[in-house]
């Protein structure tokens, strides 16, 4: 069956992570690193969120503070040097959100599936700032919904915030496809709430996961086809 619609996770998936500014601010406390470096980093502290995920206990702020905690640990910051640039993130956070960079081809894949006739949407973990992010960077009219964890008090993986939003849509689970970069998190998550999903998975390292996968939105054009007249 062709999808109705398809929704996405905000981080990593539409908007990603602001790697200059990361890599300039660990320079600046004695690391040295590249975009690449941080990106091997990164992959390996959304293998910690999907075990923070399937233990369960732990809220979205928790999860990202242990998330740049891990990113540190694996680039070799010392301890030391964790409170300082734990410090820096979380005020560039709350000045200019981290996940911020916009990477090509994504509007103009946002455009070719709204001209396929899919039906577009946003559920994230967020702050309660994903709406007016979107606007900012030019991607809020994309999207007939955006339902974000710091306004509705619910986090995904639990299946209602996923819920929400198909009822928002007047989209059943079955016509749905939910596009995210963690495994536990956005896959699991919706699943269990009746999605298909799909895996952002830029560095192709996630082959252990049972699920489909794709580097960047930019590759959904090659799996879902267009609209039945």
């Amino acid at each position: 069956m062709v999808p109705k619609a398809v929704l996405f996770d905000a981080g990593n998936t539409l908007i990603w992570l602001d790697h200059p500014f990361i890599v300039q601010a660990l320079r600046e406390h004695g690391v040295e690193t590249t975009i690449e470096g941080l990106m091997e980093a990164e992959y390996g502290a959304k293998l910690l969120l999907d075990e923070l995920a399937r233990a369960g206990g732990t809220d979205e702020r928790t999860r990202g503070k242990m998330f740049f905690a891990e990113i540190f640990r694996r680039l070799g910051v010392k301890e030391a040097a964790f409170p300082p640039l734990a410090q820096r993130m979380f005020a560039r956070h709350a000045e200019k959100n981290l996940w911020s960079n916009v990477r090509e081809r994504t509007v103009e894949t946002l455009d070719q599936l709204r001209r396929r006739g899919y039906r577009l949407g946003v559920i994230s973990n967020a702050d309660g700032r994903i709406d007016p992010l979107l606007e900012s960077v030019g991607l809020r009219g994309h999207f007939e919904v955006v339902v974000d964890s710091g306004v509705v008090g619910i986090d995904k993986p639990d299946p209602r915030i996923f819920h929400l939003a198909l009822e928002q849509m007047g989209v059943e689970p079955r016509e749905a496809v939910y596009v995210g970069d963690i495994y536990e998190i956005d896959v699991q998550g919706a699943r269990a709430a009746g999605m298909r999903a799909i895996l952002i998975d830029p560095l192709w390292k996630w082959d252990d996961k049972d699920c489909e996968r794709i580097r960047g939105i930019h590759d959904l054009l090659d799996v879902l086809p267009a609209q039945p007249a």
